[in-house]
């Protein structure tokens, strides 16, 4: 956790489970509801979905697809906190969740709640609102909450 005055930046770990080529519909948005399932199964919120999130989501995901790598920093450099501001989201609160290969909602959900760092980024009681897009095997969940 890094904190940059009242704005907070989360980072989970990084997970990676072989890499293949698909694409799922509608993945993304499964993704939120088992989110939302294992928070409230965890005394708290749901969060809300937001377009907004989804598309910073989907600039890092885009990324690192076209560019063949896995990272939270962008081949430009920023990180989801410099995204998300470049797209006029104006947090007090961004995390952000990567992973790559799994084949699933299911599993990336699972795959997440399963690492210390990723977990930590999914109860965290400061967020409200959440984005998550799968590109070709790549995964990318933006939590966050605005000021």
């Amino acid at each position: 956790m890094r904190a940059m005055g009242l704005k907070t930046i989360l980072l989970g770990a990084v997970l990676v489970s072989g890499l293949f080529s698909y694409a799922q519909a509608g993945s993304g948005r499964d993704v939120v509801r088992l989110t939302n399932e294992f928070r409230t199964s965890n005394n708290l919120p749901a969060l809300k979905l937001s377009p907004l999130l989804e598309s910073i989501a989907a600039t890092h995901g885009s990324d690192m697809r076209y560019h063949g790598f896995f990272s939270h920093m962008g081949t430009d450099g920023t990180s989801v906190a410099d995204r998300a501001l470049r797209q006029g989201y104006n947090y007090c609160l961004i995390a952000e969740n990567i992973a790559v290969g799994q084949r699933s909602a299911k599993r990336v959900t699972k795959d997440w709640i399963k690492s210390r760092g990723h977990r930590e980024n999914l109860l965290n009681i400061g967020v409200t609102e959440i984005g998550v897009i799968q590109e070709g095997n790549y995964w990318v969940m933006v939590l966050g909450r605005r000021c």
